[in-house]
């Protein structure tokens, strides 16, 4: 039986199977190495082998599989799970459990016997479109047909799979599943009105603001987006997910940690195109009494976050839909016109005047990367610095994709999710590997995945800003308890000194100024293989986050 559930992942276009060992998954571990189409990935923590899958399919959407053992191992990645459906990312998640006959009679990690034991099923069902549970061989390819309908819809999905299932004969053949229906496509009369709408604004000299998220970063919409703006003498603003579709026409992040100058072409605009953007509060704050009085239309799989009376056309098909949106345009409006554009306008926030600024450090570090390749950035200060900080343009900022998770925020997310993508790519990676912007703090939690990132010999830089603290908290505790003790200052910790003890031939480069920073990028940000590169930060300099400084919010 664990032959016939790795033989249906690949069948489903799974090539990478992320997880941690353990003796009730060990079967499927088993049928998975000796795969030839299916490569396992051991990973340090079965939270880290969940984001690996999660990354991986943000970056390049292909599917990814998760593999744990019961007990702790499932606990571990439920909240990679967690991330993975509040972000609608389909990663499928297979978890063993103890042997059925053991069920309810003490059995070792035994977690569906509630309310004597933990209820798995319930605990799965929670952060899954699908949790189904193969109580004995003959289910199992109709579990596995409801979970694979889940992902395709967009959602995680979890099948629970007990020992004695797993190592039971494969007897009975199954008829593959009827193929779904095509994703309907948004009716033809309904994107021609939309058309007539934004054709109106644009020829009565009013102003389009189209306002790109993370569903259009990975369908990879940067084109049809700056195609679509030069159509209608748009302006183009971009949520904190959605951040690598702006170009040099874009005006900026919104949201907490965005730009002034994006608030204001939002604020500007007669009527709102939302594409991809869920509209959450990460990506809206600051501007909810315009959405009140601007119209605003969203296209997206997903219908926006938010109280504002917002139309919502959906689509599963937003590339599609974008397409058709264009065409009809291009029989309603008298030619291109320029897009409007206000200049980046940054938060004011004092620079650090003991350690390297974040701003110099992410622009330092934006004017090396690599063109094309990807970056992943962490939560916390140092998330919201790159997301603010980066360069933009199609010249200074040469990313290929820039990936956050906002859905749970989770510290030591990007650490895992860009090593697990690294380590799966089938092809070159655009701009030769994945760079990850960490903390210190999201370093502590998770930056051991470092060693699955070496074992693979991924191409991956690690890039972490030290500040001896968990950052954002430092703020938050200096703006809402003043005077009250820290909980969130650290000792120092030597990063750098313990991954070149820890990793003998690992690259490792510290940075106490931005002339060793920018000279440790151009070094390994072209060196094969994985490397790291540690940055002094300051952690009582103030983020770029709205809420928390006094100043400059948009």
């Amino acid at each position: 039986m664990a032959d016939r559930v790795v033989a249906r992942l690949v069948d489903a276009g799974v090539r990478t199977a992320f997880g941690v060992h353990g003796a009730n998954i060990e079967d499927v571990f088993d049928a998975a190495v000796r795969h030839p189409r299916l490569a396992p990935v051991v990973a340090k923590h079965e939270f880290g082998a969940g984001a690996m899958a999660d990354g991986h399919t943000r970056l390049t959407g292909e599917p990814a599989a998760v593999l744990t053992t019961s007990g702790g191992g499932a606990l571990n990645v439920v909240p990679a799970l967690g991330e993975a459906y509040d972000s609608r990312v389909p990663v499928i998640a297979l978890i063993g459990s103890a042997p059925t006959p053991a069920v309810g009679r003490g059995g070792f990690q035994d977690m569906l016997d509630p309310p004597d034991t933990v209820d798995l099923r319930a605990v799965l069902s929670g952060v899954v479109g699908f949790c189904g549970l193969v109580d004995e061989p003959s289910r199992l390819d109709g579990v596995l047909d409801e979970a694979f309908a889940t992902t395709a819809r967009g959602l995680p999905a979890a099948v629970i799979l007990p020992k004695d299932v797993q190592t039971s004969p494969w007897t009975e053949a199954h008829s593959p599943p009827a193929r779904p229906a095509d994703l309907a496509s948004v009716p033809a009369a309904t994107v021609d009105d939309l058309a007539d709408r934004l054709a109106e604004v644009s020829r009565a000299g009013g102003t389009v603001c189209i306002w790109a998220g993370e569903e259009a970063s990975r369908l990879g919409l940067a084109d049809a987006v700056d195609n679509l703006a030069g159509l209608l003498g748009a302006a183009v603003v971009v949520s904190p997910g959605g951040r690598d579709i702006g170009r040099t026409s874009c005006s900026g992040v919104t949201g907490v940690m965005g730009h002034p100058s994006a608030h204001r072409a939002v604020r500007d605009a007669q009527l709102i195109l939302a594409i991809g953007c869920r509209m959450s509060m990460t990506d809206r704050a600051g501007l909810d009494d315009a959405l009140a009085t601007i119209p605003v239309v969203h296209l997206g799989g997903a219908p926006p976050r938010t109280a504002a009376a917002v139309e919502h056309i959906a689509t599963q098909r937003l590339t599609d839909t974008v397409g058709a949106i264009h065409r009809s345009l291009a029989d309603r409006v008298p030619g291109p016109r320029p897009p409007r554009v206000h200049p980046i306008e940054h938060l004011e926030v004092v620079p650090s005047a003991t350690a390297v600024g974040m701003r110099d450090a992410l622009v330092t570090i934006g004017d090396a990367l690599p063109t094309g390749c990807a970056v992943f950035a962490d939560a916390g200060n140092t998330g919201a610095a790159a997301i603010h900080h980066l360069p933009f343009g199609d010249g200074r900022f040469r990313v290929g994709r820039f990936v956050v998770a906002l859905g749970m925020g989770g510290m030591g997310w990007a650490i895992a999710a860009g090593i697990g993508s690294a380590i799966a790519a089938r092809r070159p990676i655009p701009g030769g590997r994945v760079v990850v912007i960490a903390g210190d703090g999201s370093f502590l939690m998770h930056g051991m995945e470092i060693h699955t990132a070496i074992e693979h010999d991924a191409p991956i830089t690690l890039i972490v800003l030290n500040n001896d603290a968990h950052g954002m908290c430092v703020t938050r505790e200096a703006r809402f308890f003043p005077g009250a003790p820290s909980v969130n200052r650290f000792r120092h910790t030597d990063v750098a000194g313990g991954l070149d003890a820890m990793f003998a031939g690992v690259a490792v480069r510290s940075a106490p100024d931005l002339e060793t920073l920018r000279a440790a990028c151009d070094e390994l940000l072209s060196r094969p293989g994985p490397n790291c590169i540690v940055v002094n930060a300051d952690p009582d300099e103030a983020p770029p986050f709205a809420p928390l400084i006094a100043r400059g919010t948009p």
